[in-house]
């Protein structure tokens, strides 16, 4: 499935098998079956001295740990909330396996449980050969371990355009790294044959962030600077994938954080809307506090 059609894995309800844990429920249930079963000890049950309360106690928490590790490991079958080992698992369900990915270094390291999932999710899309869009970009991240992310569109029938965005500070590939994912792409076995299949970089949009923040009086005006710097720039980093927006919304949304009277976004003026083969590129981010307002 493609980027557009995806469960959203995070908007998903908590599933029922999940159970809510209460210790002084347990307790108290535990208490209440050992009064139907001894009704005499119901005059001494509730002291806190008596020895079969600090037994209920114990025998409590031993179930509330019990019951936690059966949560964990029905977490451990759903995609959702699986890791390690455990999506490992799951994905060889989907004939998927953990690959060896570049970090932003060069290293080869293992593949991250958030792209692993996602090949997951693109997996199905992937027994048909590489018709869909979803199974474009499934084959065409399994054949780079460099890559961020993977788009494709059909520019003119017959003819499909694979964008590749490359982890690291370059997000454009080289020529041989698309050229090893387009040998991958046009194997007979993955595409169909009526399919011309190139493979490119994406067109990357250079942008600087700049904003000054009001603050309200109390916190130490650095510190609230540093939390909302923080919370910004995470954000940049995970959305840098290719088509993804940066809409200044967002950003007064990252930036307005606790302790922030009001924000005055001075760039980007304006949202930046791209295509799927486009990708921004925040070149830098500068924060600056003018000064306190009591209301």
């Amino acid at each position: 499935m493609s980027r557009f059609t995806a469960i959203n894995l995070a908007g998903l309800p908590p599933p029922d098998v999940i159970e809510t844990l209460d210790y002084e429920t347990i307790v108290r249930n535990m208490r209440d079956d050992l009064v139907a079963r001894f009704p005499d000890i119901a005059g001494v049950i509730d002291l806190e001295s008596e020895p079969a309360r600090k037994l209920i106690e114990a025998f409590a928490y031993r179930e509330l740990l019990l019951r936690a590790r059966i949560n964990d490991a029905a977490r451990s079958v759903l995609l959702a909330s699986a890791y390690g080992s455990n999506l490992d698992h799951l994905a060889a369900l989907f004939a998927t396996a953990r690959m060896q990915v570049e970090d932003e270094t060069g290293k080869l390291v293992a593949e991250d449980d958030a792209r692993l999932r996602r090949r997951v999710q693109l997996a199905p899309d992937a027994f048909s050969v590489a018709g869909p869009e979803g199974a474009y970009v499934y084959h065409a991240l399994s054949a780079a371990p460099w890559a961020r992310d993977a788009t494709a569109i059909m520019t003119t029938p017959g003819r499909v355009r694979v964008t590749m965005l490359r982890a690291g500070d370059d997000p454009v590939p080289s020529l041989e790294e698309r050229e090893i994912v387009r040998l991958s792409l046009i194997d007979n076995n993955v595409r169909p044959l009526t399919d011309m299949v190139e493979v490119l970089g994406p067109s990357v949009h250079p942008v600087t962030i700049n904003a000054t923040l009001t603050l309200y009086p109390g916190p130490d005006g650095n510190l609230v600077r540093d939390r909302a710097l923080t919370a910004l720039t995470t954000w940049v980093e995970s959305n840098r994938m290719l088509g993804m927006n940066l809409r200044r919304s967002a950003i007064f949304s990252k930036l307005h954080q606790e302790g922030v009277h009001s924000v005055d976004l001075i760039s980007p003026a304006e949202d930046l809307v791209l295509w799927p083969t486009e990708v921004y590129a925040v070149e830098a981010i500068t924060i600056t506090v003018a000064d306190l307002r009591d209301a």
